[in-house]
């Protein structure tokens, strides 16, 4: 293994569009559209962690060239807005003139995240010898209703602005969005590309990968390059030997991990970032909802609190679990239990 022990997913993380592997398909498409410097508006499709943003930033870069951080912003669709953004919102909302019609007289007001964190920005001209300015949009299924005044701001706006949109669920994206956009299915990495990556890398590390190893990473990571670079790193850690043996305890470790953190979080109040971790952890390790009440339990017994605490606590996810079991939507019951243990904790 290297004496240099940065994090493995940014030492390896790609440069520029031709370090990426196996999207040859995709970053042809792209490369063309930096080729003849005009593009659409894009929607890319595909799971979490499976490399969109990645693609959409490097595409970017290389569009915008020397002139990349004036004319490049990245907004995240269901990131809270702060209540001084609100208050900006508000503020900047207008009265209608109009005389007739049901808006007459009527305050407007333009959706806040886009009045906020997007309009400052398209409606300024691109700095520099580049076409448009590029922004790329987070979880856009987020936006929900808002969606329509994007799409109007798609609409002004695009002569100036190219918008990238990035999703998990193309079906909570509204038609005229999508009719809008041209569209970039980004599908899992095929095993043999995923395999020479890993090859490659733990040749670097002077790493050896006994049989099966990488199709169990494969497996696990579902093809999410960031997260088998992640569990190699963890596993080099004792000996530069890696076997399923060890990569199994190693991953049982690791979701150990992420679902402790996600219960501490709760505990400590970050509400803001609890939903997506849970969703996360659902996705890459496919846990059915009882199997994370579970995990809750046992991780619970551990944490250095009260036995009151820890009665109450469990209480919950008990009660959380059979409305599960009772055929309530898990995502629903999930964020309930969630949510009590964030006001538990902040009552405590």
């Amino acid at each position: 293994m290297s004496n240099e022990t940065p994090v493995w997913r940014f030492k390896y993380l790609p440069k520029k569009l031709d370090d990426i592997s196996g999207r040859s398909e995709i970053i042809t498409r792209l490369k063309e559209m930096i080729k003849k410097r005009n593009f659409p508006h894009l929607l890319f499709v595909g799971s979490e962690g499976i490399g969109k943003t990645l693609i959409a930033q490097l595409f970017s870069k290389e569009f915008l060239g020397r002139f990349y951080d004036a004319n490049f912003k990245i907004v995240f669709a269901d990131e809270p807005l702060s209540s001084e953004e609100r208050d900006q919102a508000r503020s900047e909302a207008y009265v209608s003139t109009s005389k007739i019609g049901s808006m007459a007289g009527k305050r407007i007001t333009t959706p806040a995240f886009i009045q906020v964190r997007v309009k400052p920005f398209v409606q300024l001209r691109a700095i520099g010898d580049v076409p448009y300015k590029i922004l790329v949009v987070k979880n856009f299924e987020a936006l929900g209703s808002d969606q329509q005044g994007f799409r109007r701001l798609m609409e002004i706006y695009g002569s100036n602005c190219r918008m990238i949109l990035i999703t998990t669920k193309i079906s909570g994206i509204i038609d005229p969005i999508v009719s809008r956009c041209q569209l970039f299915l980004i599908p899992q990495i095929k095993y043999e590309d995923f395999s020479t990556l890993i090859e490659d890398i733990a040749n670097k590390e002077s790493l050896q990968l006994e049989n099966g190893v990488i199709e169990y990473l494969y497996k696990i990571s579902e093809g999410k390059i960031a997260k088998a670079i992640d569990l190699l790193q963890i596993c080099s850690v004792t000996g530069n030997t890696i076997d399923l043996n060890k990569l199994y305890k190693i991953l049982k470790k690791y979701e150990n991990q992420e679902i402790k953190d996600l219960l501490i979080k709760s505990l400590k109040g970050d509400f803001s970032e609890i939903r997506d971790c849970f969703r996360e952890i659902l996705s890459n390790y496919k846990y059915s909802v009882q199997d994370l009440f579970i995990q809750f339990t046992e991780i619970l017994n551990k944490l250095p609190l009260s036995k009151y605490a820890k009665i109450k606590l469990i209480n919950m996810i008990a009660d959380a679990d059979f409305r599960a079991i009772d055929g309530r939507d898990d995502d629903i019951q999930i964020s309930y239990l969630l949510a009590r243990l964030n006001s538990f904790a902040q009552n405590m």
